[in-house]
């Protein structure tokens, strides 16, 4: 739904927005404009830039990787905030209940419509599964333990896990292939994926894979994170310490890493622990420069599109921001630096459209 008179946006941690706008921004701008700079600049940085928003055909880890579990981690963040004022409100878990468990159906309606396909011709490898169905699923699981465990439950269910599924993908045999096999062909994820499409449909291949539950750990992370933020501790303190559980996540996954990959594919544990270690350093200075220190107005940029994250993603996908960037550029010749040329122009024409929601007050929710 929309809202065009939001007073909530006031009481928000801007810190959060301002990172939501980031993580967003990079995916619908600043990509664009990574991939275009070695058409310019043809050299070992500006390549290296440009395949940090690529991902890896398997094993491995760039920038681009990091894109949506940074999303997820910063929905958990804020559920810590939310949660408390909807719990008391009249009706509190049972109305809570019923207002998760919407969010996560319309996110996983609204993924499949994006992949702009009808039911009945979804997909053919990811079927009803979207990227929207992860976020929501994660934010469904997550909500549910949260609601029913405190914050020793909720560390007790985001690290057990992630060390199950190491333990299953490292230990339980696959036929013909053995144990810990984490090829793309041999690996227990792609297993139970073969036999669910076909025993049940193809369709939901992706939909039941066992890589999702490793979503809801880093979901939980967010929430500890947002549980942290919470606190009655000093500004300085709450930064210093998700600076310090950022870098020892990241330490954690990479230490993993050794027996097993770092893959986003698979979702990894190694993964998990990576990609929600470096969110977390970077709520961290987020939270420190904004929140504690207060220097806000560098912010207004990426906060613009953290308040209304649904909205430019669903439209990058339905709308062509491209054709309206021709309409300005699309009549000069700047040489090699066209593609550059082009891809800045699309992103401002992505932030001009969010500014204007923004100075509207419309921000849409789910």
């Amino acid at each position: 739904m929309s809202d065009k008179n939001d007073k909530s946006l006031q009481e928000r941690l801007l810190s959060l927005d301002a990172l939501r706008g980031l993580d967003m921004f990079f995916l619908v701008g600043f990509a664009g404009i990574f991939s275009a700079l070695p058409e310019l600049f043809d050299t070992g940085f500006f390549n290296w830039l440009a395949y940090q928003v690529t991902h890896p055909e398997w094993h491995g880890f760039t920038a681009w990787d990091v894109v949506f579990p940074m999303f997820i981690f910063i929905v958990g963040a804020a559920m810590p905030f939310s949660f408390s004022k909807r719990l008391n409100q009249e009706g509190g878990k049972r109305k809570l209940f019923k207002h998760v468990l919407t969010r996560a159906i319309v996110l996983a309606v609204v993924g499949v419509i994006l992949w702009r396909r009808p039911i009945t011709d979804l997909h053919p490898y990811y079927g009803l599964y979207s990227v929207l169905y992860r976020i929501g699923f994660s934010y469904f699981f997550a909500a549910i333990i949260m609601m029913n465990t405190g914050i020793r439950g909720q560390v007790s269910w985001a690290f057990g896990i992630l060390i199950g599924y190491w333990i299953l993908l490292r230990f339980v045999p696959v036929p013909g292939y053995g144990m810990g096999d984490f090829s793309q062909e041999g690996n227990l994820v792609t297993y139970i994926g073969n036999h669910v499409s076909n025993f049940l449909s193809p369709d939901f291949r992706v939909v039941l894979s066992l890589n999702l539950s490793t979503s809801i750990s880093n979901a939980l992370l967010g929430v500890l994170a947002g549980h942290w933020l919470m606190s009655d501790r000093k500004g300085n303190e709450k930064a210093l310490g998700l600076l310090i559980a950022g870098i020892a996540l990241m330490i954690t996954g990479l230490l993993i890493h050794l027996d097993f990959p770092i893959n986003k594919k698979l979702y990894t544990t190694s993964f998990t622990f990576l990609a929600c270690g470096i969110s977390a350093v970077f709520l961290s200075g987020f939270y420190w420069v904004i929140d504690v220190k207060g220097y806000k107005k560098w912010a207004f940029f990426f906060v613009v599109v953290g308040v209304n994250p649904l909205t430019i993603y669903v439209a990058n996908s339905l709308l062509n921001f491209n054709a309206v960037a021709r309409v300005f550029v699309g009549g000069f010749d700047f040489g090699d630096a066209n593609a550059l040329v082009f891809a800045i122009t699309a992103a401002a024409v992505k932030w001009l459209f969010l500014y204007y929601l923004y100075r509207q007050r419309f921000f849409f929710k789910i």
